[in-house]
């Protein structure tokens, strides 16, 4: 049997696969749905687990960047909430368009300046990541103690500009967001030779690829995502408390298990594609667990822990070797 036919072959199983996977989960949603007698598959609560799912979704974008090029980096939680304060006060004094700009613009720049420490200091990612997110968080809290001091809140953006957190808008975000996804990673040279580079740096230089540029601006890449879900998280919960002694790392397992989702899936679809579906898959299912009335917090965190585990051994089954 030629090569041709055994990769036909494998396609079709893995078609196969795929399908009796959705297959089994819309049957589990329906049978869910039964029991909680017809609340959960309602247009009104899918739409409001899209909205919700937003959010995670341009995270998990920003996180699929960072895993691509093969590091493990966990302050894009602080830098959410950080970039989240900044939009409050750029849009309640300028508007939207600043706000938004600002808002990326503050991610870029945070999400370069950890690059720029992996690339020159050869310190592992993991380490500088949580020192810079030790820095961050300081930044937001340091601002909040300074409001608080003043007697005031921290920033709580006005209803009149929260138009990208809110429906319709919300949504728009998110088609945006999926479509420079798609563009950076599959259509554009820099996300092809960031791709390369993640895979393996030696090959990429010699295939003449400025490897330094190239994580740089995957860097950027994942900054602006990081920025923009800032933009929203702060346009659709009006503010963002302040956190400190590294509690933002939570605030990312979620995003996080829907790109270890997304890469297990990547056989089957596109990974850009399957970030949002597994994203939506996941945000239903905490959406299911509180319709059963099962209370957010241990239980819930619990089972995200969880599905972060599995999830990461089905996204590295195929690796050889130790995992970074």
């Amino acid at each position: 049997m030629n090569t041709e036919s055994l990769n036909k072959q494998s396609k079709k199983k893995q078609i196969l696969i795929g399908a009796i996977i959705v297959a089994a989960v819309v049957v589990l949603f329906v049978i869910l749905n039964i029991f909680a007698k017809g609340t959960i598959l309602t247009v009104k609560n899918l739409r409001n687990v899209l909205a919700g799912s937003v959010v995670p979704t341009i995270i998990a974008f920003g996180f699929s960047v960072i895993f691509i090029g093969n590091v493990t980096d966990l302050s894009p939680g602080s830098i959410v909430i950080l970039t989240s304060t900044v939009t409050g006060l750029l849009g309640n004094a300028f508007g939207i368009p600043v706000m938004v700009i600002g808002g990326v613009l503050t991610g870029v720049v945070c999400m370069t300046l950890n690059y720029s420490i992996y690339r020159i200091t050869k310190i592992p990612p993991w380490i500088a990541g949580l020192g810079m997110t030790m820095v961050y968080e300081a930044i937001a809290v340091s601002y909040a103690a300074w409001c608080a001091s003043q007697g005031q809140k921290v920033v709580v953006m006005n209803n009149d500009i929260r138009f990208l957190g809110q429906q319709p808008g919300i949504y728009i975000c998110w088609v945006l967001a999926i479509a420079a996804a798609y563009v950076l990673f599959n259509h554009t040279s820099v996300g092809i030779n960031y791709r390369a580079t993640g895979d393996n740096e030696d090959v990429a230089k010699i295939m003449g690829i400025h490897v330094d540029k190239a994580m740089m601006i995957g860097g950027i890449m994942a900054g602006a995502f990081f920025g923009f879900a800032g933009v929203v998280k702060e346009s659709y919960a009006a503010f963002v408390n302040a956190q400190s002694g590294l509690t933002t790392l939570s605030t990312v397992f979620q995003p996080m298990a829907a790109t270890l989702l997304a890469m297990a899936l990547a056989n089957y679809l596109n990974l850009i594609i399957a970030i949002p579906i597994s994203t939506f898959l996941i945000t239903l299912i905490f959406n299911v667990l509180t319709i059963f009335g099962i209370p957010s917090g241990t239980f819930q965190d619990t089972l995200l822990g969880i599905i972060v585990i599995c999830f990461a051994i089905l996204a590295q089954r195929k690796v050889k070797g130790v995992v970074k």
